[in-house]
């Protein structure tokens, strides 16, 4: 993830990130919305990289504006960093949904008791991995899904969700569930839902 240095504007074929990272042609980004509309995200190819300047390249032009500047705005609003963020969405690890009649697809954890009385406890580890277009449209179906798993700790890590066709990730009667440095984007309607957790 980067911080946008300049802004961009509708039209724009490149962007101003942060200097030395690892993208690369072909890597999916999302450029978040940082006005009042909540789904003016633009989602762009990266067509080249230069790690030394960190200006990015994209195969085709933004479509929304995108706010960005040299310094961050920490200090001025209480810590609050305003400029636009900047999303690699891409992993070499894929999750990916076949949108077959709004059914895209999930990845589901939790614990159960089976008919002989065994007890089975789910458990997931899941680092550096993309989602992309699952989740079960206008249903409580997330991309990720925990219910009723107490037992071990869940882990979601560097993961990047986009395109869900409802939920992004759903924690429902669950414990020890660790989420970190993971991007929600594009859920069709709640990027992070969480019920007795």
């Amino acid at each position: 993830m980067s911080r946008l240095k300049e802004t961009v504007v509708r039209g724009s074929t490149t962007a101003l990130v942060s200097a030395g990272l690892d993208w690369t042609a072909g890597d999916k980004l999302a450029l978040l919305p940082t006005a009042l509309q909540h789904q003016h995200t633009d989602y762009l190819y990266v067509q080249s990289y230069n790690k030394e300047t960190g200006v990015v390249t994209f195969t085709d032009k933004a479509k929304f504006y995108h706010w960005g500047q040299s310094t961050s705005t920490a200090d001025n609003y209480n810590g609050v960093d305003m400029r636009g963020e900047v999303v690699l969405l891409t992993r070499n690890v894929k999750v990916i949904g076949d949108d077959t009649d709004s059914w895209g697809g999930q990845i589901v954890v939790s614990d159960n008791i089976e008919d002989s009385g065994v007890k089975r406890s789910g458990q997931l580890t899941m680092d550096h991995v993309e989602v992309y277009n699952c989740s079960q449209m206008n249903t409580f179906r997330s991309a990720i899904r925990f219910e009723g798993v107490n037992n071990l700790t869940q882990v979601v890590r560097n993961v990047a969700v986009h395109g869900s066709l409802s939920w992004s990730i759903s924690s429902q009667f669950s414990s020890n569930v660790l989420i970190e440095d993971s991007a929600f984007i594009g859920a069709r309607q709640i990027g992070l839902h969480v019920l007795t957790s």
